[in-house]
């Protein structure tokens, strides 16, 4: 992604709904943390959970893969090693993504 002005705006969009998604997550662990084992399982059931816990991981891996981009443009000057590390994240990236998609609709079902 070239374009300094769409990453702007994305990562200031997947900020923004990370931080109440946050506070949420913060609150829920605190509870799970009380949880047996069969009410952690039928809280992530829920489809509301399940889906905020689902928004709030592909929003993070978003930022956080368009925050490590801008780093290592802006460090990294041998444009081999910016090329190998920008693809290593891409893969990271979608492969959680995959695996996080994945595992949600394996929890609900």
């Amino acid at each position: 992604m070239k374009n300094y002005a769409l990453k702007w705006i994305v990562k200031r969009i997947t900020a923004s709904i990370l931080i109440p998604l946050t506070f949420w997550f913060i609150y829920i662990s605190i509870s799970l943390s009380k949880m047996e084992y069969d009410e952690t399982v039928i809280f992530f059931r829920s489809y509301f959970n399940s889906f905020l816990f689902y928004v709030m991981m592909i929003s993070m891996l978003i930022h956080s893969r368009l925050g490590l981009q801008t780093i290592l443009e802006d460090y990294v000057t041998s444009k081999k090693t910016l090329k190998i590390s920008k693809l290593i994240i891409d893969y990271l990236t979608y492969s959680l993504m995959f695996l996080i998609t994945v595992f949600v609709i394996k929890l609900i079902n």
